[in-house]
């Protein structure tokens, strides 16, 4: 999947919260039993006077699956948005960012699910998905 390309369409974007929103997004999001989701993260800055750490593939923290958490909790000491250990590219905004790992998930019984991706007050889309058999 071409994320930028992908998300420039992306008609369910995540909430703005000063100029910053996170974003799930998926190339499909109705699946039968064994099929793999995979998922891509885009974190966006849409006005001037911010920073984007481009460089990665970075980890993912605070995505939930029917709410409940599935990858590690947003450290206290961090910022996965702006990370203390980084030695890469920053840009200025507005842009975004796509080069976060990419989850993926096996759904194994039909059914709806959702996820969501929150790191402080940015909440992202919910990106609904669809199992069915």
């Amino acid at each position: 999947m071409d994320v930028r390309e992908v998300y420039e369409q992306w008609p369910d974007k995540g909430p703005l919260s000063d100029g910053r929103r996170l974003t799930l997004l998926a190339d499909e999001t109705t699946l039968s039993p064994g099929d793999t989701l995979r998922v891509a993260h885009v974190y966006e800055v849409t006005e001037p006077g911010g920073e984007l750490w481009v460089m990665g593939p970075k980890p993912v923290y605070g995505e939930q699956l029917d709410g409940r958490p599935v990858t590690p909790a947003v450290p206290d000491d961090d910022d996965p948005l702006a990370p203390l250990n980084y030695d890469g590219r920053v840009l200025p905004s507005p842009g975004i960012d796509t080069n976060f790992e990419t989850t993926t998930y096996h759904f194994k019984r039909p059914g709806e699910h959702e996820l969501t991706w929150q790191i402080g007050e940015l909440r992202s889309n919910t990106l609904k998905v669809d199992v069915q058999g």
